[in-house]
Order: C-alpha cells, then structure tokens, then sequence
C-alpha cells in the first residue's frame, strides 16, 4: 500500500543506452538517495538486462535511509526506448511492477530532457549527440518532434553527422574535387592509417559504428578550431541545420506567435562553441523573441518535476535551486 504524497517520496530516473540513473527525492526537494547502473533500453538489451538495471539502480537510491518500494509516491522514468508519445511505455510500466514499483509515470528520455533543460516550460529543445533530434512542447502540452531519423535519413546537426560529413570533406580534398584541409591527415592519424584510401576497408569492411564515426567529429572541431576552413563550414552547417529544425518545431506549434524558448542537450551542443553560435544566430535571426537558455537541469531532474506536477507537489525555489546546471551560462546572454 503507498503512503500518503505527503510524506513518501519520488525515484526519477533517467534510463538510457548505457547507464540508468535514479534519484529518490523526499517531499522538501531532498535528495536522500542515488543509485547509478547499466543500460535499461529495452529496444537495444535483452528484458533481463533492463530489469537488473532499474532494480540495481533504485535499490542503491532507496538503501541510504532504509527506504521501501511502499514508500515511494511514484517512479517517474523516462527511457530511451520510449517514444516523445510515449510508444513503448506499456512494457516498462509492466518492468517497474515486476520490480515491486506498483506506480508508474513512464514517458521518452527525450521528454525529461526537456523538462529538464527548460525548468517545464513549454518551448523547444535540441538534443545533439550521436544522433539528433528536437523537441517541441506547447503551453497546453501539444508535442512534435521533428528529426530523429536515425543516421541513413537523418540526425542532421549530430555528432554522427559531423564525422561523416568530415569524411566526405576529407574524400573530396583528396581527390582534388574540394578545396585542401587537414581534415585528411588528421583522419589519418585519429584511425591510424597511412593513405587516405584505407579508410574505405575501415568504414566498409570492418563497418565503423555510428559511434566511432561519432567519434570522428572530436577530430574535425579540433581542426575547425585551429582555423581550416573547410573543418569549420561542417560545424557552422551542424548549427544551421539545428537551427532549421527547432524553426519547423515552433511553427508547427504556433510558438513563433510569442515568447520562445529555446534550449539544448547533448555533446555537439557542449563541445562546439561553433555549433552553439550559429545556432543562436540564426535563431535570432529567424525569431524577433527568441529566447535561448542553457539547460536548468539534467534529464533526470527532468523526470522530477513531472512527477512533481503529476502528483501536485511543490518545490519551493531553494530545492529547485540546488539541482540547477550551471554549464554554457554565457550563452543566455548571446
């Protein structure tokens, strides 16, 4: 039987490809608990390995003060095998009871992002890291996303995109068709390769992962940023077309027609000053009151003040004020 909101508490967590977070937060915005472990994306692992997971992981939240499953208000997840619409909600509602957690509140990673970087405001967030996607929220809880293809027809703007985009820079160079960048010693070297060539039986023989020609984009920013021109177009491109999503969002929710928010998750967006420039650029160019902010909070602290509203529970601002993120502050004033 769950006891009274009032004196129970909340687990949020943050479930993703590669590890699960959770924190159990008492009644005055307390965190008494945390608890970190593997990945709990049901679409990537086996059923088994998500259910260890959010069991390891909610346990190692509720063990500092001997806290039972009864205890807790609500669990409020959000997963990255869940959709912005909540598709694929059903089976990780039914993991949590399995786990002994009889209350729910399942929606996508993405959406906590969004509660998260925009303190539950309605607005639009763009999450750039190895993939990309963006997220658009209205004052009466209307959704659309927008990208999210996935690396064959999308995630413009993400670290995946960059690094390939780098290796057709890099091809072209090469073949004297583009203008020269050291792009095509710097792949070289980060593949630990000798001729430009070899890179074909890399990528297509030993077929590279999203995540190591992810990985590539570390080595393009590094050549931006020493001033190659070429390098620098892909990232000041990455921005324009981050730009160009969070744009077909606004409007297609009608947020242009007043005060937007605008916010960002992710590695592109953390790590490449370029992107967040040009970005901000062309947002300000596009909309007279854009507003763009770093993220409040992590996805996690997201999955926190959903629950909160769900359950009607208020955190006054010197709780609120304790899980801020004080990353990229400067830009609000870009």
């Amino acid at each position: 039987m769950l006891v009274d909101a009032h004196m129970g508490i909340i687990l949020a967590i943050d479930g993703g490809g590669s590890r699960t977070r959770c924190l159990a937060v008492d009644r005055q915005g307390r965190v008494v608990g945390t608890g970190e472990s593997g990945p709990s994306n049901h679409l990537l692992v086996r059923r088994g390995v998500v259910l260890d997971s959010l069991a390891e992981a909610t346990s190692k939240a509720l063990a500092p003060s001997a806290l039972l499953p009864e205890q807790v208000v609500c669990v409020s997840a959000g997963m990255a095998g869940v959709d912005y619409d909540k598709t694929g909600a059903g089976e990780m509602e039914e993991a949590f009871r399995e786990i002994g957690f009889t209350r729910s509140l399942i929606t996508g990673d993405m959406v906590i992002a969004h509660a998260g970087a925009l303190g539950g405001r309605s607005g639009v967030l763009a999450l750039a890291g190895t993939g990309s996607c963006i997220l658009g929220i209205g004052p009466s809880g209307e959704r659309v996303k927008v990208g999210g293809w996935g690396p064959v027809y999308g995630d413009e703007g993400s670290a995946y995109r960059i690094g390939q985009t780098a290796l057709r820079v890099a091809a072209r160079a090469y073949d004297g068709r583009g203008p020269q960048t050291i792009l095509v010693s710097a792949l070289l070297s980060a593949l630990e390769l000798s001729d430009f060539r070899e890179t074909v039986e890399r990528v297509y023989v030993e077929k590279m992962e999203s995540r190591q020609i992810a990985a590539l984009s570390r080595v393009a920013y590094e050549a931006a940023e020493s001033g190659d021109e070429a390098a620098r177009e892909i990232f000041i491109q990455a921005g324009e077309e981050l730009a160009e999503a969070v744009t077909a969002a606004a409007k297609c929710l009608s947020l242009q027609e007043s005060e937007l928010f605008v916010s960002y998750q992710g590695s592109v967006f953390e790590a490449c000053d370029l992107v967040r420039a040009r970005f901000t650029e062309v947002l300000k160019q596009t909309f007279s009151s854009v507003i763009i902010r770093p993220p409040q909070f992590e996805p996690v602290v997201g999955a926190l003040l959903i629950a909160c509203e769900s359950i009607g529970w208020k955190l006054d601002q010197t709780a609120l004020a304790a899980f801020e993120t004080k990353k990229d502050s400067q830009l609000s004033s870009a």
